[in-house]
This record gives C-alpha cells, sequence and structure tokens, in this order.
C-alpha cells in the first residue's frame, strides 16, 4: 500500500498523520519528503499513528529513530492514536515505556494486548 501522509502546522509544533504501512517505502518516501526532523527544535511534533494498517521492523527502528533524534535535537515526539497493529508491536517488543506516551486500547481490542512485555522478571 502506498503511504499516505498529511503534515499541518500547529500553535506548538507540527501535526502528522500517517495512514498506510509504515515499512521499508513508507520511510524511503518520508525522509526523501521531509525536512521536519532538523526544524522542530522547540516544538512539539503529534504523530497520530491511527491509520497504520501494517508495521515491521523497520517501521518500528523508525520510530526509535525519531524518539531520539528529537532527544539530541531537544523536540518533543508524540505518538497518538496507536492502531491495533502498532499496539500489538509496541507490546511485543515492550517498547510502550520507551516512548512513554499515553496509550488508549479500545475495549474490542483490550483482550489482543497485554503490555507485559518487557516488564516480566526473567528467572
Amino acid at each position: 500500500m502506498e503511504p499516505v501522509q498529511n503534515l499541518r502546522e500547529t500553535n506548538s509544533g507540527f501535526a502528522i498523520t500517517w495512514l498506510g504501512y509504515l515499512t521499508v517505502p513508507f520511510i524511503k518516501e518520508w525522509q526523501k519528503n521531509s525536512v521536519i526532523w532538523t526544524s522542530a527544535k522547540g516544538k512539539i511534533i503529534q504523530l497520530d499513528l491511527n491509520g497504520i494498517q501494517r508495521i515491521d521492523s523497520a517501521g518500528i527502528q523508525f520510530l526509535i529513530y525519531i524518539k531520539t533524534l528529537s532527544q539530541q535535537n531537544h523536540f518533543s515526539i508524540k505518538l497518538e492514536n496507536h492502531s491495533l497493529p502498532v499496539l500489538k508491536v509496541l507490546d511485543l517488543l515492550g517498547l510502550v515505556s520507551f516512548f512513554g506516551d499515553r496509550v488508549k486500547v479500545k475495549k474490542e481490542h483490550s483482550n489482543e494486548v497485554e503490555f507485559r512485555y518487557g516488564t516480566r522478571k526473567i528467572s
């Protein structure tokens, strides 16, 4: 599926909505067309992930890269409206606390994610 992105400026920074597959083709397209990551100092970037239908390891790596970049370049990144595929991957990899964003799980999806990975002690 071809990636779709909607970028708009807000009072505090930028709001970005991503739709489709957060996979290698999407990431290549986004990085090629965006200078937002270098011009966001002191701003808040809100990423709406509700439209993400599929996410792979490259997509997760890109989210981690953006989070790391935000810390290095002094801007805030907030992941919002996580889709079920995104929630499942964050749950499986134990990355919810890494991103530190508020996660809302729809009632119909509550049995599909437990958010226990990364919190259990290994014996």
